[in-house]
C-alpha cells in the first residue's frame, strides 16, 4: 500500500486536547457575546419604548413608526459593532481546528497508534528479539497476554511480526490486536477530535443564525440570535 508523505506534525495526546480546549473556550466566547448583544438590543428596545410612549404632540401611528426606525437603527449599529468580534472570533476558530482534523490520518485506526506505540522502548526491542522466530500459535498466545494485560510494549512487538506474515498464517489480525488493547491515546484523540468539530459547528451556527436573524426580521427579536448549548455535546 502507498502512501503520500506529508510535513504536518504528529501532536501527542495533550496537545490535541489542548486544540480541543482552545474551540471550546471560543465557542464559549461565541455564546457570551451573543448573550451580551441580545441583552443589549432587549435594553435599546425598551428604552425607546418607553421614552416614545410618553411623546406628546403626534399620533399613535406617527409615534409607532417613529419608534421603530430609530429602534431598527439602534439595533443595526449595535450588530455593526458586534459583527468584527463575531467574525474575529470565528477566523480565531479556524486555525486550532485546522490544526485537530489534520492529526486525523495519525490517529484513524487503533493498528496504526498501536504500531507507534512504545518506539524507542527497550522493552518493545527485547520482545521483537524473543519473538522473532516465533510461529503463528506462539504469535497468537502472545496476542492474548498483551491484551489481558495491557502491555503496550508486547503488543507493538507483535503487531509488527504479525504485519509481516502472509494473512492467511496469522493468528489474529494487527487490527484486531489493536482494537483488542482498547488504546486510551486512540479513543482520547477521537473524543478530541469531536469535540473540536462540534465545537466549531456550533459557533458557526450561532454566527450565521443571528446575522441570518438580523437580515430577515425588520424587528429583531433577540431569541433568534441565541445558539443552543444543549445542541452540543
Amino acid at each position: 500500500m502507498k502512501i503520500t508523505l506529508t510535513d504536518t506534525p504528529l501532536l501527542n495526546t495533550q496537545q490535541i486536547g489542548e486544540l480541543a480546549s482552545s474551540l471550546d473556550a471560543i465557542h464559549t466566547r461565541v455564546l457570551k457575546a451573543i448573550e451580551r448583544l441580545n441583552k443589549d438590543v432587549a435594553a435599546k428596545k425598551t428604552e425607546i419604548a418607553s421614552r416614545w410612549k410618553h411623546s406628546s404632540g403626534f399620533s399613535g401611528a406617527d409615534v409607532a413608526r417613529f419608534a421603530q426606525t430609530e429602534t431598527l437603527a439602534a439595533i443595526g449599529q449595535i450588530k455593526d459593532n458586534s459583527r468584527a468580534e463575531l467574525d474575529g472570533l470565528l477566523k480565531q476558530a479556524g486555525a486550532p481546528h485546522a490544526q485537530l482534523v489534520a492529526q486525523r490520518p495519525f490517529y484513524d485506526s487503533p493498528a496504526k497508534v498501536l504500531s507507534r506505540a512504545a518506539l524507542g522502548d527497550p522493552k518493545r526491542t527485547e520482545y521483537l528479539q524473543q519473538l522473532q522466530h516465533a510461529g503463528p500459535a506462539e504469535l497468537g498466545h502472545m496476542a492474548q497476554v498483551a491484551a489481558g494485560t495491557k502491555n503496550v510494549a508486547l503488543a507493538s512487538a507483535v503487531l509488527s511480526l504479525l504485519d509481516k506474515m502472509p494473512s492467511k498464517d496469522r493468528p489474529v489480525g494487527p487490527a484486531e490486536l489493536a482494537v483488542a488493547m482498547k488504546l486510551e491515546d486512540y479513543e482520547k484523540v477521537r473524543e478530541y477530535i469531536k469535540l473540536g468539530d462540534a465545537r466549531l459547528q456550533g459557533i458557526l451556527v450561532a454566527v450565521r443564525t443571528c446575522s441570518r436573524a438580523a437580515r430577515i426580521r425588520s424587528t429583531p427579536s433577540p431569541s433568534r440570535c441565541v445558539s443552543r448549548r444543549s445542541t452540543m455535546p
